[in-house]
């Protein structure tokens, strides 16, 4: 009994972990493109390729624990939504804050894996899902015209579709088996897509590395190594070993954390308007909460 509570607790703290791994995601993306102006193109291309060798290196390491199938045309469609979701957050969180662009970002991976859900996987449309996703775009009106600092109509639409892209990325993915396997293929053909994207804009004479210091790159392949393919990593391991019932509350922990972290480490302002469209669209995730396994449903920043 002993064993198995402390191995219950050390998933916990796991899973703990990985969701302020992706709750920092947003808030070191605001730090470098909006602070050091670091190109939001070149960060992009840091993280994932960075982000590609850590899952390299794992295979590498251990290969019959990190089995994949060879890339082959299926995955480039989820490729095609992963770099929707990265370059639309890199550029988004130039004009929106963490806590506003979080919220607004959980609001659409909800509404559009639910739509899929109902179009895709013919499930049924009850009133909590409905009630649901009209709290959230509720919330998504009060942050977009509650007059909150630096929000901006650019930055919301930017982090809509990059809440679009994720869900459409997450549902996508149920269609594979090995859930690294697909990870790890659309990693590889993002990667790819960014290192051949990159010598093109050098080959054209554009500059892409300004501003960027070595804390910068730091923080550049933390994200892409840690707190993006290992914690993905991390994530589909662990979550396995928690009850779907408790779906709810671990959906909620990122849309909480990185707001906080915002206003405690880049100096974010609360407001009345941020606190009111931010509890709509908190209620909203936890009414639109699948009642099924939350593997494949829990976003990640």
């Amino acid at each position: 009994m002993g064993v198995i509570l402390k191995l219950d607790f050390r998933v916990w703290v796991l899973l703990f972990l990985v969701m302020v791994c992706f709750a920092a995601n947003s808030v070191i993306t605001r730090y470098l493109v909006l602070e050091s102006r670091v190109s939001p193109f070149l960060l992009t291309v840091i993280r994932f390729v960075s982000g590609l060798g850590t899952l390299l290196l794992l295979t590498s390491i251990r290969p019959r624990t990190f089995r994949h199938d060879r890339p082959d045309f299926s995955y480039f469609l989820g490729a095609l939504f992963l770099g929707a979701y990265a370059f639309s957050i890199s550029y988004g969180y130039l004009f929106i804050p963490v806590a506003a662009g979080t919220f607004v970002f959980y609001t659409f991976v909800v509404v559009t894996m639910v739509a899929y859900s109902v179009i895709e996987d013919k499930e049924k449309l009850t009133f909590r899902l409905v009630l649901g996703q009209l709290f959230g775009l509720l919330g998504v009106l009060v942050i977009t015209f509650g007059r909150i600092g630096s929000v901006t109509l650019l930055g919301v639409l930017l982090m809509a579709a990059t809440g679009m892209s994720w869900g459409l990325y997450s549902a996508y993915g149920k269609k594979f088996q090995i859930a690294f396997s697909y990870t790890y293929n659309s990693f590889l053909i993002l990667g790819a897509f960014a290192v051949i994207a990159s010598m093109m804009v050098a080959l054209s004479g554009q500059t892409i590395s300004s501003n960027l210091s070595v804390q910068d790159l730091g923080f550049a392949l933390y994200m892409g190594m840690v707190s993006t393919a290992l914690s993905y990593v991390v994530w589909n391991t662990t979550v396995k070993k928690v009850a779907a019932s408790l779906g709810g509350l671990v959906q909620l922990i990122v849309p909480v954390l990185a707001p906080i972290m915002g206003i405690l480490f880049l100096g974010e302002q609360v407001t009345p308007a941020l606190m009111l469209g931010g509890g709509l669209v908190l209620v909203g995730i936890y009414l639109a909460q699948p009642r099924g396994s939350y593997e494949e449903a829990t976003p990640r920043s």
